[in-house]
């Protein structure tokens, strides 16, 4: 080979080095490296810019293999299936940084050879032989890869709002959780998975879109989908990924909030008659009398939300009729989550819904703790203190709190007890939330405290009130369902129960809020409505 043809190259050379490199000193060296090379090549070289091109990519890949103790690849043993990314004389070639960036973004099929092959040096024969499939397949997969790759430089980044401003999604459930708060606790501070649930909501997509749309390698995407899949919040059909539960915005239940609260404005008075009636059985079992005047308020605040909520799903079903199973989950729970979306500067100080929004009914149950034969938290949550309990100084579930409970209600030693001390922080916090009291510094549980015989005694009158209840609000439901609807996406269709469709979750603390105001009932001291059974 004549040095005079190569000399016409070392300008070119230099300058794509250089870019490479990001130093002068490098930069020589590499371009020194690659004209010795070719000065010392045995063979004819029939197009010199593209045998320089690749020889220079080899030698600075070989020099950074050096630098971080990476296996070489010899210049003189280029595989015949490598094909180099075109070159022209202002070098418009992709950079390292956007090389791997689109490489992280391919399918973990087409990665994994692309990496082998031209990042580690592989032969494709040996990537072939480790993975089991043909030749072809991994020739095929590098092609394909580096199609993708192409097409990835070559188009506007089809990234999503999300990439750049990820939004909220809390989780809620209907059901019974599972042994960690799932499926709250699933994604609760994980911001990836949560934007992935919402991503994957509008139609089944693959992990590739995915990460495209957040911005995201798909190598996370891969694993957090994985969980999310393994938790039961998503399903795959294929190799896309859906999310399988109803995710709904703040702006969907506000539509209908006007219309709940004309609901009730309406019908006011013969709502009330059906709770002051209500009420009226409640009070007459004898043992009510041992309670305080706020305990009783709670208990009677928790057992009209508990009317209203069986209630309205009564009426619902009979309106909408729908089938709902609650599956066994692998974290021991039995639930059908529920999804709220919202950006994360959401203002909920100023959102009209958060105002009659409240707490579902829940529990915390257990058998064998401590002296108790069962304990049994049960637990509806209201404004103006949605959740406050929970985040005292120590954020505490209600597993913790109920176990707290009852220690302090039976006034047990916590040293005797092996429950975790650092909760004893939130005495003063659950204080002021009106779940405990104190009487010269000493704690004590300001929550009706029943036994399961007494609150059978009490849920059977909420039972046969709930059908009269039911009979009375059907009519005034089913006229104003048809405003209320909540449109799903199409593959959610026959996995949601319809009747979950029809957000109606406003009427009871409309009602709670009006009879407040009227003084038609005192809710001072009756929050927040929980009732603790005991069976010792």
């Amino acid at each position: 080979m004549q040095s005079s043809e190569i000399q016409n190259y070392m300008e070119y050379l230099f300058r794509i080095a250089l870019k490479k490199c990001g130093n002068l000193n490098d930069a020589e060296d590499l371009t020194q490296e690659v004209l010795l090379a070719a000065l010392q090549y045995p063979k004819e070289i029939m197009d010199m810019k593209l045998w320089l091109s690749s020889a220079l990519n080899n030698k600075y890949f070989d020099m950074l293999r050096k630098k971080y103790k990476l296996p070489t690849v010899s210049i003189d043993l280029v595989p015949e299936e490598f094909e180099p990314w075109e070159t022209n004389e202002t070098d418009d070639r992709p950079n390292a940084v956007s090389i791997r960036r689109e490489v992280a973004y391919l399918a973990e099929k087409y990665r994994t050879v692309i990496i082998r092959h031209y990042l580690n040096g592989e032969k494709v024969k040996d990537i072939a032989d480790s993975l089991g499939v043909p030749k072809g397949t991994v020739l095929s997969r590098l092609s394909c890869g580096r199609e993708q790759m192409r097409k990835g430089f070559d188009e506007m980044e089809s990234y999503e709002k999300q990439s750049y401003q990820p939004e909220r999604l809390d989780i809620s459930c209907h059901g019974c959780q599972g042994f960690h708060d799932e499926p709250w606790s699933l994604v609760a501070n994980d911001l990836i998975k949560q934007n992935i649930l919402i991503v994957a909501y509008e139609k089944p997509v693959t992990c590739v879109e995915i990460a495209k749309a957040l911005g995201i390698p798909t190598a996370y995407i891969e694993n957090a989908v994985h969980d999310l899949v393994a938790s039961e919040l998503m399903k795959a059909v294929g190799n896309r990924y859906f999310t399988d539960f109803m995710i709904t915005k703040p702006e969907q239940r506000l539509k209908g909030l006007d219309v709940e609260i004309a609901l009730v404005e309406t019908h006011y008075t013969d709502i009330l008659r059906s709770v002051n009636e209500y009420l009226g059985k409640l009070r007459t079992p004898n043992f009510l009398s041992q309670l305080t005047e706020g305990k009783r308020k709670k208990l009677e605040y928790y057992f009209i939300l508990h009317l209203f909520s069986s209630a309205i799903y009564t009426a619902t079903q009979r309106i909408v009729p729908s089938k709902e199973n609650y599956p066994q989950r692998p974290d021991g729970g039995r639930w059908i989550a529920m999804g709220l979306q919202y950006p994360q500067n959401f203002d909920f100080e100023s959102y009209r819904c958060a105002k009659y929004s409240y707490g579902g009914f829940r529990g915390a149950y257990f058998e064998g703790f401590l002296n108790a034969e069962s304990i049994d938290l049960k637990i509806y949550d209201t404004q103006p203190d949605l959740n406050k309990y929970q985040h005292g100084p120590i954020e505490m579930q209600d597993d913790e709190l109920a176990k707290l409970l009852y220690i302090i209600s039976r006034g047990i030693p916590f040293e005797n007890t092996g429950f975790n001390l650092m909760y004893c922080k939130d005495i003063p916090h659950l204080t002021e939330c009106g779940i405990l009291g104190s009487i010269d510094g000493k704690p004590f549980v300001n929550l009706p405290v029943i036994t399961p015989d007494e609150y059978r005694i009490l849920d059977k009158i909420r039972i046969e009130h709930m059908h009269f209840m039911a009979d009375i609000l059907e009519p005034w439901l089913r006229e104003i369902f048809p405003q209320l609807k909540i449109e799903i996406p199409a593959h959610l269709v026959g996995r949601v129960a319809e009747f979950r469709q029809y957000s109606c979750y406003a009427v009871p603390m409309a009602f709670m809020k009006k009879a407040i105001a009227s003084e038609d009932f005192d809710a001072k001291d009756g929050t927040p409505p929980m009732v603790f059974v005991i069976d010792d």
